[in-house]
């Protein structure tokens, strides 16, 4: 009884553990960071951080015509000097300040198993435009290597699982995709207890539309096409 026991809780430890990284920066722009840190075997945990990195940088990369920096601290520095200069440029011709620009980024573990770990990051960046800008991504991970999975990697047979998906979002939305013909699924799919969560930016769909959709799909529907 005590040899299953301990194998029982040897098998629920092999998940990776997560620190939190909390960074407040209100000098010129307001930049607010909260987002898992991966605690484990250093090659595995430098995979998986340096992609949650990537997305911040991404995020905070506005200055497009320059090369996006490689480290979280890099990447504040270069929105706010982005916003510095902008706003010198506008107050001389205006004689008027912009608004303070305002980055938030958020990342949370949705799903942290033997076979795969999910982390879903958000960023809202505002730059006085008109809408704030909006970014949703699932984060998939393998946590025996640290790389980052695909559809392909997660996925049996990606054709029978996007016509199921095509199902629920013609079920949620009670319209048809925009263009049937190329239906695609999501570039990742997010994962938790309860199944597989399939997110669409409305934007990217060509309906020009604020809101996102979003639904789960159980996993008594959806097992027979995961590898995990």
């Amino acid at each position: 009884m005590l040899f299953i026991i301990l194998t029982a809780c040897q098998k629920d430890n092999k998940t990776i553990v997560f620190s939190e990284v909390n960074i407040l920066n209100e000098d010129t722009a307001v930049i607010e960071i909260n987002m898992p840190k991966a605690e484990a075997e250093e090659e595995i945990a430098s995979k998986i951080n340096r992609k949650l990195n990537d997305f911040v940088s991404d995020a905070l990369h506005i200055e497009t015509e320059k090369q996006k920096k490689e480290t979280i601290e890099e990447s504040i520095q270069a929105f706010k000097d982005a916003y510095r200069n902008f706003n010198t440029l506008i107050s001389e011709e205006l004689e008027n300040e912009l608004p303070v620009w305002e980055a938030l980024i958020d990342g949370e573990v949705i799903y942290n198993k033997e076979n795969i770990i999910c982390i879903a990051m958000n960023a809202s960046i505002n730059t006085g435009a008109a809408n704030t800008s909006m970014v949703f991504r699932f984060l998939n991970f393998n946590p025996k290597t640290g790389d980052l999975l695909t559809n392909k990697d997660l996925l049996t047979n990606e054709v029978e699982f996007t016509a199921l998906v095509e199902k629920y979002y013609t079920e949620k939305t009670n319209t048809s995709y925009i263009n049937k013909d190329t239906f695609s699924l999501p570039n990742a799919l997010g994962f938790t207890e309860d199944g597989v969560i399939i997110l669409y930016d409305n934007f990217n769909l060509g309906a020009f539309e604020k809101e996102i959709i979003e639904f789960t799909i159980p996993y008594s529907e959806v097992n027979d096409y995961l590898k995990i």
